[in-house]
């Protein structure tokens, strides 16, 4: 289920000529898995991947939400900053401040 969240926000954030975002994701058993964002803000679900820790290695102002879509209050992840204790987070937006995400409004139930 990992791996496929990850081929899948790969294949679904690819473009050319845009600016590459990175975030890295480890799960419950430590394993982790480094997320490339293609363009300018995107909103990643998370909903259906283990989070136990999220690390901001290029992602600009990363916001961590609840919801699985990008919506309502959320946490600043500063650029270089890791949050622990992320299991609570069901999306991220990851890319250039200041404008808005765009991305999935629903997570795929079958990741």
């Amino acid at each position: 289920m990992f791996k496929s969240t990850i081929l899948l926000l790969a294949l679904c954030t690819a473009g050319t000529f845009a600016k590459t975002w990175h975030i890295q994701l480890w799960n419950n058993a430590g394993k982790t898995a480094n997320i490339p964002i293609v363009g300018n803000r995107f909103c990643v679900c998370l909903e259906t991947t283990q989070t136990a820790k999220i690390k901001n290695t290029d992602g600009g102002v990363v916001k961590l939400f609840s919801t699985n879509d990008c919506t309502g209050n959320f946490a600043v992840l500063g650029a270089g900053a890791t949050r622990t204790n992320a299991q609570w987070v069901n999306s991220a937006s990851v890319g250039q401040d200041g404008i808005p995400s765009t991305g999935p409004t629903q997570c795929d139930p079958a990741l």
